[in-house]
């Protein structure tokens, strides 16, 4: 059976939630990650905090190793991986501290890429291919310059590591959800996103875990390299969500 370790698992209704869910129905052991004192103190929405299988700070350099180390332990060799995990302090130009973009980098940035890296390395060896998925989300993330400036290193990291790793079989591509309602939004907002949105609804968690699932499918063992969003059309129609 397949191994899926999906970090970011915090709230009921939140994206990566949504999307181990959807992977073990599609047949996958589902090993989750979250960050608990992260979780409740930037908390927002009406929804529930959900338990996760692992605990890890992923902003400690040594944390993404430790992480696999412990998912294989519990279910087996990871065969995806999937990074929803993210920092989102806020702060714009003239807001922003040194700690707080050490920090956003250190988990969005660092804390992907050494997963990455780690998963890459057992995959090499093991002599078997595997499939990384990556969350970023769309600019200009007015207000909030460090999480845009994080996630669009992500995008870039998404085409230097499906370049490398491509040849080993393994594919990585990356996934922009676009304004979703995972809680925050209120009636309000999701009512002007949809507006906004040419199929007329804010994005669900359901749709990005749709996405992730048929990215780890067999039918898409052929896409990488990829930025994909899956947003019903808000971008084109509308641009990024204003912060």
């Amino acid at each position: 059976m397949p191994v899926a370790l999906v970090t970011g698992v915090s709230r009921t209704r939140g994206i990566a939630a949504a999307v181990a869910e959807r992977l073990r129905g599609d047949g996958f052991t589902v090993v989750t990650a979250g960050w608990t004192p992260y979780d409740t103190e930037q908390h927002a929405g009406i929804d529930e905090q959900v338990g996760s299988d692992l605990q890890y700070d992923l902003g400690d350099p040594g944390a993404p190793a430790e992480l696999l180390r412990a998912a294989e332990d519990r279910a087996g060799p990871v065969t995806a991986l999937v990074l929803a995990h993210t920092v989102d302090t806020g702060g714009g130009v003239f807001d922003i501290t040194a700690a707080s973009i050490d920090r956003h980098l250190a988990v969005n940035v660092r804390g992907f890429l050494l997963l990455v890296q780690a998963f890459a390395q057992r995959r090499r060896e093991a002599e078997e291919g595997g499939r990384i998925v990556l969350f970023s989300s769309g600019p200009p993330q007015t207000g909030s310059i460090a999480y845009g400036a994080s996630k669009g290193a992500i995008e870039w990291m998404t085409y230097a590591a499906a370049t490398e790793l491509g040849r080993l079989g393994i594919t990585v591509n990356a996934v922009n959800p676009g304004p979703n309602q995972t809680g925050w939004m209120s009636p309000e907002i999701e009512r002007e996103a949809a507006e906004r949105t040419p199929l007329g609804r804010a994005g669900q968690p359901r749709d990005a875990a749709a996405l992730v699932s048929f990215l780890l499918s067999d039918d898409g063992a052929f896409i990488n390299g990829q930025l994909i969003t899956s947003d019903g059309g808000h971008g084109i129609a509308a641009g990024s969500w204003p912060r």
